[in-house]
Protein backbone atom coordinates (compact mmCIF):
# COMPACT_ATOMS: atom_id res chain seq x y z
CA UNK A 1 0.00 0.00 0.00
CA UNK A 2 1.25 3.30 -0.85
CA UNK A 3 0.61 6.60 1.02
CA UNK A 4 -2.19 7.64 -1.36
CA UNK A 5 -3.78 4.18 -1.32
CA UNK A 6 -4.03 5.18 2.57
CA UNK A 7 -5.14 8.99 1.79
CA UNK A 8 -7.82 7.63 -0.18
CA UNK A 9 -8.82 5.10 2.33
CA UNK A 10 -9.16 7.55 5.69
CA UNK A 11 -11.07 9.83 3.00
CA UNK A 12 -13.25 6.94 2.75
CA UNK A 13 -13.48 6.78 6.29
CA UNK A 14 -13.34 10.14 7.68
CA UNK A 15 -14.09 12.83 4.60
CA UNK A 16 -11.39 15.88 4.31
CA UNK A 17 -14.07 17.42 2.90
CA UNK A 18 -15.59 17.51 6.47
CA UNK A 19 -12.54 19.54 7.10
CA UNK A 20 -13.27 23.34 8.56
CA UNK A 21 -12.21 25.69 6.10
CA UNK A 22 -9.49 27.58 8.07
CA UNK A 23 -8.45 23.76 9.06
CA UNK A 24 -5.37 22.15 7.08
CA UNK A 25 -5.94 18.25 7.24
CA UNK A 26 -4.40 16.06 4.72
CA UNK A 27 -1.05 14.77 3.96
CA UNK A 28 1.04 17.36 5.06
CA UNK A 29 4.80 15.74 4.80
CA UNK A 30 5.95 13.26 2.42
CA UNK A 31 5.05 11.74 -0.87
CA UNK A 32 1.47 10.06 -1.99
CA UNK A 33 4.01 7.76 -3.61
CA UNK A 34 6.16 6.40 -1.00
CA UNK A 35 5.19 2.86 0.90
CA UNK A 36 3.10 2.53 4.06
CA UNK A 37 5.57 0.31 6.18
CA UNK A 38 3.16 1.23 9.43
CA UNK A 39 0.87 3.70 10.93
CA UNK A 40 1.58 5.30 14.05
CA UNK A 41 -1.22 7.96 15.73
CA UNK A 42 -0.93 10.38 18.25
CA UNK A 43 -2.44 13.78 18.76
CA UNK A 44 0.44 16.07 18.02
CA UNK A 45 3.34 15.66 15.43
CA UNK A 46 5.75 16.61 17.63
CA UNK A 47 9.58 14.77 17.74
CA UNK A 48 8.68 12.38 20.23
CA UNK A 49 5.54 11.20 18.09
CA UNK A 50 7.98 11.06 15.15
CA UNK A 51 10.98 9.29 17.01
CA UNK A 52 7.97 6.73 18.14
CA UNK A 53 6.74 6.04 14.41
CA UNK A 54 10.13 5.92 13.53
CA UNK A 55 11.57 3.01 16.46
CA UNK A 56 8.17 0.93 15.47
CA UNK A 57 9.18 0.64 11.71
CA UNK A 58 6.37 3.07 10.75
CA UNK A 59 6.34 4.61 7.70
CA UNK A 60 3.28 7.42 8.33
CA UNK A 61 2.24 9.18 11.76
CA UNK A 62 -1.45 10.49 10.98
CA UNK A 63 -1.70 13.32 14.11
CA UNK A 64 -4.66 14.93 14.92
CA UNK A 65 -3.57 18.20 15.10
CA UNK A 66 -2.20 19.37 11.99
CA UNK A 67 2.07 19.79 12.01
CA UNK A 68 1.40 22.95 9.29
CA UNK A 69 -1.68 25.43 10.32
CA UNK A 70 -0.54 28.97 9.35
CA UNK A 71 1.05 30.02 6.37
CA UNK A 72 4.68 29.48 6.40
CA UNK A 73 6.94 32.23 5.13
CA UNK A 74 10.26 30.11 6.00
CA UNK A 75 11.38 26.94 7.37
CA UNK A 76 13.87 26.92 10.74
CA UNK A 77 15.13 23.55 11.07
CA UNK A 78 16.35 23.92 14.56
CA UNK A 79 13.48 24.09 16.05
CA UNK A 80 9.79 23.58 16.25
CA UNK A 81 7.56 23.09 13.36
CA UNK A 82 10.92 23.25 11.06
CA UNK A 83 12.52 20.75 13.01
CA UNK A 84 10.13 18.06 12.75
CA UNK A 85 9.41 18.37 8.84
CA UNK A 86 13.65 18.11 8.74
CA UNK A 87 12.96 14.73 10.78
CA UNK A 88 10.16 13.45 8.91
CA UNK A 89 11.82 13.96 5.62
CA UNK A 90 15.10 12.54 6.09
CA UNK A 91 13.36 9.75 7.89
CA UNK A 92 11.32 9.14 4.83
CA UNK A 93 8.03 9.76 7.36
CA UNK A 94 5.15 10.71 6.20
CA UNK A 95 2.95 13.14 8.38
CA UNK A 96 -1.08 13.22 7.65
CA UNK A 97 -3.89 15.21 9.78
CA UNK A 98 -7.23 13.84 10.22
CA UNK A 99 -8.07 16.86 12.43
CA UNK A 100 -11.33 19.16 12.53
CA UNK A 101 -12.92 16.29 9.55
CA UNK A 102 -12.12 14.07 13.09
CA UNK A 103 -13.95 16.81 15.30
CA UNK A 104 -16.90 16.37 13.15
CA UNK A 105 -17.55 12.61 12.31
CA UNK A 106 -20.42 10.69 13.49
CA UNK A 107 -17.97 8.70 15.65
CA UNK A 108 -15.30 11.27 16.54
CA UNK A 109 -13.82 13.39 19.31
CA UNK A 110 -17.48 14.84 20.42
CA UNK A 111 -19.06 11.60 19.91
CA UNK A 112 -16.18 9.51 21.34
CA UNK A 113 -16.66 12.08 24.85
CA UNK A 114 -20.28 12.51 24.96
CA UNK A 115 -21.01 8.86 24.96
CA UNK A 116 -18.37 8.22 27.74
CA UNK A 117 -20.07 10.72 29.67
CA UNK A 118 -23.65 8.92 28.89
CA UNK A 119 -25.03 12.07 27.18
CA UNK A 120 -28.43 10.62 25.11
CA UNK A 121 -30.54 12.36 22.51
CA UNK A 122 -27.23 14.06 20.83
CA UNK A 123 -27.18 16.82 18.75
CA UNK A 124 -24.11 19.23 17.12
CA UNK A 125 -24.03 22.53 18.74
CA UNK A 126 -23.27 23.45 15.07
CA UNK A 127 -24.83 21.30 12.26
CA UNK A 128 -22.51 20.53 9.26
CA UNK A 129 -22.94 21.58 6.13
CA UNK A 130 -20.32 18.99 4.33
CA UNK A 131 -21.98 15.62 5.17
CA UNK A 132 -20.82 15.43 8.88
CA UNK A 133 -22.48 15.47 12.21
CA UNK A 134 -20.84 18.99 13.19
CA UNK A 135 -18.81 20.96 16.04
CA UNK A 136 -19.61 19.96 19.00
CA UNK A 137 -22.28 18.27 20.98
CA UNK A 138 -25.19 18.43 23.32
CA UNK A 139 -27.36 15.90 25.01
CA UNK A 140 -29.40 14.91 27.87
CA UNK A 141 -27.82 13.25 31.16
CA UNK A 142 -30.08 10.50 32.21
CA UNK A 143 -30.53 12.20 35.46
CA UNK A 144 -29.74 15.27 36.82
CA UNK A 145 -26.83 16.16 38.63
CA UNK A 146 -25.35 18.63 40.33
CA UNK A 147 -22.18 20.31 39.13
CA UNK A 148 -20.13 19.79 41.51
CA UNK A 149 -20.55 15.73 40.88
CA UNK A 150 -20.90 16.05 37.35
CA UNK A 151 -17.21 17.65 37.71
CA UNK A 152 -15.88 14.44 39.08
CA UNK A 153 -17.56 12.35 36.98
CA UNK A 154 -15.95 14.08 34.16
CA UNK A 155 -12.47 14.32 35.49
CA UNK A 156 -12.33 10.39 36.42
CA UNK A 157 -14.13 9.06 33.27
CA UNK A 158 -11.75 11.16 30.88
CA UNK A 159 -9.03 10.39 33.12
CA UNK A 160 -7.80 14.33 33.50
CA UNK A 161 -5.25 15.52 35.96
CA UNK A 162 -7.37 18.25 36.47
CA UNK A 163 -10.55 20.37 35.72
CA UNK A 164 -11.93 23.78 36.04
CA UNK A 165 -15.16 24.39 37.34
CA UNK A 166 -16.67 28.24 37.32
CA UNK A 167 -20.28 28.76 38.68
CA UNK A 168 -22.69 27.40 40.98
CA UNK A 169 -21.40 23.66 42.07
CA UNK A 170 -24.82 23.19 43.66
CA UNK A 171 -26.98 23.53 40.45
CA UNK A 172 -28.11 20.83 38.92
CA UNK A 173 -27.22 19.83 35.34
CA UNK A 174 -29.74 17.83 32.95
CA UNK A 175 -27.93 19.28 29.89
CA UNK A 176 -24.38 18.86 29.16
CA UNK A 177 -22.79 21.11 26.32
CA UNK A 178 -18.89 20.40 25.32
CA UNK A 179 -16.64 20.73 22.47
CA UNK A 180 -13.52 19.07 22.38
CA UNK A 181 -10.51 21.11 21.86
CA UNK A 182 -10.87 24.73 21.58
CA UNK A 183 -14.74 25.24 21.64
CA UNK A 184 -15.36 28.10 24.14
CA UNK A 185 -16.18 30.39 21.37
CA UNK A 186 -19.28 27.94 20.86
CA UNK A 187 -20.39 29.01 24.28
CA UNK A 188 -23.47 30.80 22.85
CA UNK A 189 -24.30 27.85 20.91
CA UNK A 190 -24.15 25.78 24.10
CA UNK A 191 -26.50 28.14 25.73
CA UNK A 192 -29.08 28.35 22.83
CA UNK A 193 -29.08 24.12 23.18
CA UNK A 194 -30.60 24.53 26.37
CA UNK A 195 -27.47 23.34 28.08
CA UNK A 196 -27.44 23.71 32.04
CA UNK A 197 -23.33 23.30 31.27
CA UNK A 198 -20.88 23.43 29.08
CA UNK A 199 -17.32 21.22 28.84
CA UNK A 200 -14.51 22.45 26.85
CA UNK A 201 -10.89 23.84 26.77
CA UNK A 202 -8.81 26.95 25.88
CA UNK A 203 -11.48 29.78 27.70
CA UNK A 204 -10.37 33.22 27.54
CA UNK A 205 -10.58 35.36 30.08
CA UNK A 206 -13.67 37.63 28.99
CA UNK A 207 -15.66 34.69 27.01
CA UNK A 208 -15.99 33.10 30.47
CA UNK A 209 -17.27 36.07 31.80
CA UNK A 210 -19.55 36.32 29.39
CA UNK A 211 -21.23 32.70 29.69
CA UNK A 212 -21.12 33.45 33.12
CA UNK A 213 -23.03 36.29 32.92
CA UNK A 214 -25.63 34.19 30.84
CA UNK A 215 -25.95 31.59 33.51
CA UNK A 216 -23.93 29.07 31.75
CA UNK A 217 -21.76 26.92 34.14
CA UNK A 218 -18.03 25.84 32.71
CA UNK A 219 -15.83 22.42 32.85
CA UNK A 220 -12.56 23.96 31.26
CA UNK A 221 -10.14 20.93 30.87
CA UNK A 222 -6.69 20.82 29.03
CA UNK A 223 -6.90 20.28 25.50
CA UNK A 224 -4.82 18.00 25.32
CA UNK A 225 -5.97 15.71 27.18
CA UNK A 226 -9.42 16.06 26.36
CA UNK A 227 -9.19 15.51 22.90
CA UNK A 228 -6.69 12.39 23.95
CA UNK A 229 -9.44 10.26 25.06
CA UNK A 230 -10.71 10.02 21.41
CA UNK A 231 -7.35 8.47 19.95
CA UNK A 232 -8.10 5.29 20.69
CA UNK A 233 -11.53 5.23 18.63
CA UNK A 234 -9.64 7.21 15.91
CA UNK A 235 -7.10 3.82 15.78
CA UNK A 236 -9.86 1.77 15.37
CA UNK A 237 -11.27 3.96 12.96
CA UNK A 238 -8.00 4.25 10.50
CA UNK A 239 -7.10 0.52 11.61
CA UNK A 240 -10.75 -0.37 9.82
CA UNK A 241 -10.30 1.58 7.08
CA UNK A 242 -6.77 0.84 5.90
CA UNK A 243 -6.22 -2.98 6.99
CA UNK A 244 -3.34 -2.16 9.47
CA UNK A 245 -2.54 -1.81 13.02
CA UNK A 246 -2.34 1.49 14.19
CA UNK A 247 0.09 1.99 17.05
CA UNK A 248 -0.72 5.20 19.35
CA UNK A 249 1.82 6.76 20.71
CA UNK A 250 1.00 8.22 24.37
CA UNK A 251 3.36 10.93 25.49
CA UNK A 252 4.37 10.13 29.58
CA UNK A 253 4.04 13.40 30.51
CA UNK A 254 4.12 14.91 34.09
CA UNK A 255 1.05 16.25 35.68
CA UNK A 256 1.07 20.05 36.12
CA UNK A 257 2.30 21.66 38.99
CA UNK A 258 -0.80 23.37 40.77
CA UNK A 259 0.00 26.48 43.55
CA UNK A 260 -2.93 26.39 45.58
Amino acid sequence: MLVKDLLRKIDGAIPFEWAEEWDNSGLLVGSPRSPVSGIALSLDPDLESLNFALAKGCSVLVSHHPLLFSPVRRIDTSFGAGECIAFAMKNDIAVIAVHTNWDSAPSGVNAVLAAALGLEELLPLVPSDRGARGMGAAGKLSSPVRCLELGQKIRETLNLSRLNFYGDPERPVERLALCGGSGAALWPEALNSGADAFFTSDVKYHERLEALGRGLNLFVADHGEAESFSLDALAETLSAASGREVLVYRPHRPYPLVFD
